[in-house]
C-alpha cells in the first residue's frame, strides 16, 4: 500500500527491503574487511571505504540494490518473520487482538493455494460496477469507493495539515492515476524510454488476458488516457515547491471550475461532508482532467478504470498475476531477477496493511532504552553544535537569525516508537481472502484519515513504523523521527567508539535536523506554517549558496548519459552536508570532555568519516540506479559521499587531500551553508 503525506516527509533513504548478511567490524565499529586500503582517499573516499564490500557483494537476485539499509533490515526481518510465524500458527489468539489480525493477515498471503482457487474472484465486483458506468455522477461515485479502496485512479486525495495554518487539518486534491513511475517516462524520447513503454504496453495486455478479459479493449485506451493525464502534471522537481502547489480554493469554486469532475458526488462518496475549502494541489492537471472528461468517451475512461483496478489487484491475486506484475514493476523498471522468498513478501505486505500492529509486537522484542537515552544525548549535542553554527554565520541578519534559532530550539523529537498506538479496534482482518484485507484495511485507513476533518492536530501520530530502517523530519509538526528499527549497526552501535557513532547516526540525526533548513524546510515557520520568515536579502544569499551545490551535482555524471539532477536532489543534498559538518563539530566538542583514541592506526577524525562513508555502502542495478535519478530525491550513496566530504576542510585536514586528488574543490568552489 503506498500512503501519500502532504507534506512530503523528509526522509534519509528511499525505502528498501533486503536479505542478509553478516556485518564484520573493529573493536571502535568500523568495517575493516570492507575497506580498500589501495584507493587513495582523496581520489575516491567511497570506494577507499568500501571497495573490498562492493566487489564482494553482488546485488542478490532478489533485489534490485544492495546495501546497509538492506543488511540492517534483514536482521529485522528474521525477528519479524519469527513473529508473523508464530502469529499465524496461533489460532487461540483472542479474536481483534493484534496478534489474531496480524496472524490472519500474513497465513492468508502466504496461502498461494487458496489465493490461486480463487483468482481473480475478489475483484469481479468492482470490474461488474465499472460495466455499469453511464454517466459522469455514476464514475465518480465509483471513483470515490475506489479510493477508499486504495484503488489509485485519476488523482489522490489527502486529508492533512493546512500548510499555512498549522493547528488544522484540510483536505488536498493532487496528480495521479499513473501505472509508470513518472510522468516523464510518457514523454522521454531516448530509447531506453521508448523500450519502457513497449514493456509496459506488453503487461497491460498479459494482466487483461490473465483477467479473461482478452476480448475488452484496455491496452492502448489506458495507456493513452494516461498520457493525457501525465501531459499537465507537475515534474518531480517542481513538486519539491510546496508554495506552488499550496492553491486553496473554496467549494463552491473547486465545484465550478472543475463540472465534470462532479466533485460533490464524490466528496459525499467518501464521507467528506461541509467543507469550506480544499487545497488542488496542481490546478493544471485537474484543469485538464476535467477537460478529458468531457472530450474522451466513456468507453475509453472505462477502460482506464478497469485497468486500474486490474493493476491494482494484480499483486494481491495468484501466482500467474502476481508473478507478471513482478515482471514489469520490479524486473523491467529496477533490474531485479527474482522474486524474493514468500516470507520476505509477506513482511512487506504486511508492513503495509497492518505495520503499526506488527510494530507494536516488534518493538517488545527489540527496543533498547540504552539506545535511546544515547542516541538522545547526541542529539543534545548535534542541537547545541547547531546553535552555535547559526549564531556564527556571517552571512544571516540578526532578524533571520532570531527566528532561525526560535526553530532548531522549537524541534520536538520522536525515538524508537509512539508513545501511544492507534486503535485498531474497528479494523477487521478475516478469513476471507488476501486482497479483501488489503481492501478493509484501505478503508479502515481512509475513514480515519477523513475523520480527522475539525478535530486538533493529532501530534502523536508517526509518519513511519518502528521496524522500518529509515528517519525522517516532518516540517508542519517541525519534529525529527527516529524508528527503533535504525538504531542498530551499522548507523549505531552501543559497543562502538564515539567517532564511529557521530560519524554515523550523528550524521543521520544532523541530516533530519538540516532538513528543517534546506530549500524547502526553510520556508516553514517554527510551528510548522508556510510562512516566509527571511529578510529579502538573506533569501538571496541562501539561494546563492545553494546554487553552489545545484551545480557541483549537476555535473555529476552517473552511467548511460544521466547526470544527478541538482535541483531534483538539491534538500537532501543540502542534509547531507549540513548534517555530517554539523555532526563532526558536535563530536569536536564531545572529544573535550572524552578524549578519542587511534584505533586501528585510524584517528578519530578519520574513523568519523569513515564510519559515515560506510552506511552508504551500496551496490545498485542499472535500472535502479536509473529510476533513482528520475525519480528519486536522494542521490545515488557514493555521490552522497563525494558531494560533502569534497566541500568540507575538515575531511581535506584529516586525509591529506590536497590539489591533485579527484576528490578536491578549489575554495572558492565549495558549497558551506550551514
Amino acid at each position: 500500500m503506498r500512503r501519500v503525506i502532504l507534506p512530503a516527509i523528509a526522509t534519509l533513504f528511499a525505502l528498501i527491503i533486503g536479505t542478509a548478511t553478516v556485518y564484520k567490524k573493529d573493536p571502535g565499529g568500523i568495517d575493516i574487511k570492507a575497506m580498500d586500503k589501495t584507493v587513495v582517499p582523496g581520489d575516491d573516499f567511497y570506494r577507499y571505504a568500501n571497495g573490498t564490500w562492493l566487489r564482494e557483494n553482488p546485488v542478490p537476485a532478489t533485489e534490485s540494490r544492495w546495501g546497509s539499509f538492506n543488511q540492517v533490515t534483514d536482521r529485522n526481518n528474521e525477528i519479524l518473520k519469527t513473529i508473523l510465524e508464530e502469529a499465524a500458527a496461533d489460532k487461540t489468539a483472542p479474536l481483534g487482538s493484534a496478534k489474531q489480525k496480524v496472524g490472519t493477515f500474513y497465513r492468508l498471503y502466504v496461502d498461494t493455494i487458496k489465493r490461486n482457487q480463487q483468482g481473480i474472484k475478489p475483484v469481479l465486483a468492482d470490474l461488474k460496477l465499472i460495466d455499469g458506468i453511464s454517466n459522469q455522477l455514476q464514475l465518480m461515485e465509483t471513483v470515490g469507493r475506489f479510493h477508499k479502496k486504495g484503488i489509485r485512479c485519476f488523482f489522490n486525495f489527502h486529508v492533512g495539515q493546512d500548510l499555512k495554518n498549522s493547528t488544522s487539518y484540510i483536505s488536498y486534491i493532487s496528480q495521479g492515476g499513473l501505472g509508470l513511475p513518472d510522468r516523464d517516462y510518457y514523454f522521454k524520447t531516448d530509447k531506453k524510454s521508448e523500450d519502457i513503454r513497449i514493456e509496459y504496453k506488453k503487461h497491460i495486455v498479459k494482466i487483461t488476458e490473465l483477467f479473461a478479459m482478452g476480448n475488452v479493449p484496455v491496452e492502448n485506451e489506458a495507456m493513452s488516457f494516461e498520457a493525457v493525464l501525465a501531459s499537465k502534471a507537475m515534474t518531480r522537481t517542481e513538486r519539491r515547491n510546496q508554495e506552488k502547489q499550496y492553491n486553496k480554493r473554496s467549494y463552491q469554486t473547486l465545484i465550478s471550475r472543475y463540472p465534470n469532475l462532479q466533485f460533490e458526488v464524490y466528496l459525499k462518496t467518501i464521507g467528506v461532508g461541509n467543507i469550506d475549502s480544499i487545497i488542488v494541489s496542481q490546478p493544471d492537471f485537474f484543469e485538464n482532467l476535467n477537460n478529458a472528461f468531457y472530450n474522451t468517451s466513456v468507453d475509453v475512461i472505462k477502460a482506464y478504470l478497469r485497468w486500474c483496478v486490474m493493476n491494482n489487484a494484480s499483486g494481491y491475486l495468484d501466482s500467474s498475476l502476481e508473478k507478471q506484475n513482478f515482471y514489469f514493476y520490479s524486473t523491467v523498471l529496477t533490474g531485479t531477477k527474482e522474486q524474493k522468498p514468500m516470507w520476505k513478501r509477506g513482511i512487506a505486505a504486511a508492513n503495509g496493511v497492518v505495520g503499526e500492529l506488527l510494530g507494536q509486537l516488534f518493538v517488545a522484542k527489540t527496543f533498547s532504552p540504552e539506545s535511546k537515552k544515547r542516541v538522545n544525548a547526541m542529539v543534545n549535542d548535534i542541537v547545541e553544535a547547531f546553535r552555535v553554527r547559526l549564531n556564527q554565520l556571517d552571512w544571516m541578519s540578526a532578524a533571520t537569525k532570531e527566528k532561525a534559532l526560535h526553530k532548531l530550539a522549537s524541534f520536538n523529537r520522536k525515538f524508537g516508537y509512539p508513545d501511544k498506538w492507534r486503535d485498531f479496534t474497528n479494523l477487521e482482518i478475516k478469513e476471507d481472502s488476501y486482497i479483501e484485507n488489503n481492501y478493509r484495511a484501505n478503508e479502515f485507513n481512509f475513514k480515519d484519515m477523513v475523520s480527522k476533518l475539525g478535530k486538533p492536530i493529532d501530534r502523536n501520530r508517526w509518519g513511519m513504523l518502528p521496524q522500518t530502517v529509515n528517519a525522517y523530519y516532518s516540517p508542519t509538526l517541525n519534529e525529527i523521527v527516529f524508528p527503533a528499527a535504525i538504531m542498530q549497526p551499522p548507523f549505531f552501535d552501543a559497543s562502538a567508539d564515539d567517532a564511529v557513532n557521530y560519524g554515523s547516526i550523528g550524521a543521520v540525526i544532523g541530516h533530519e535536523l538540516t532538513h528543517g533548513f534546506d530549500d524547502q524546510g526553510s520556508k516553514y515557520t517554527a510551528d510548522g506554517n508556510l510562512i516566509n520568515w527571511w529578510t529579502e536579502e538573506d533569501k538571496k544569499l541562501f539561494e546563492s549558496k545553494t546554487k553552489v551545490l545545484v551545480n557541483q551535482f549537476n555535473a555529476y555524471f552517473v552511467s548511460d548519459s544521466l547526470h544527478i539532477n541538482g535541483e531534483l536532489t538539491l534538500g537532501e543534498n543540502i542534509a547531507d552536508i549540513g548534517g555530517l559538518t554539523i555532526a563532526y563539530e558536535a563530536y569536536q566538542t564531545h572529544l573535550k570532555k572524552n578524549p578519542g583514541k587511534n584505533i586501528n592506526g585510524f584517528t578519530p577524525e578519520q574513523r568519523f568519516f569513515i564510519g559515515f562513508a560506510q552506511i552508504w555502502k551500496n551496490n545498485i542495478r542499472p535500472e535502479a540506479l536509473r529510476q533513482n535519478i528520475l525519480t528519486d530525491p536522494h542521490s545515488p550513496g557514493m555521490f552522497r559521499v563525494f558531494g560533502p566530504l569534497s566541500n568540507m576542510p575538515q575531511f581535506y585536514a584529516a586525509f591529506g587531500v590536497k590539489e591533485g586528488n579527484k576528490m578536491f574543490r578549489k575554495p572558492q568552489d565549495r558549497a558551506s551553508i550551514w
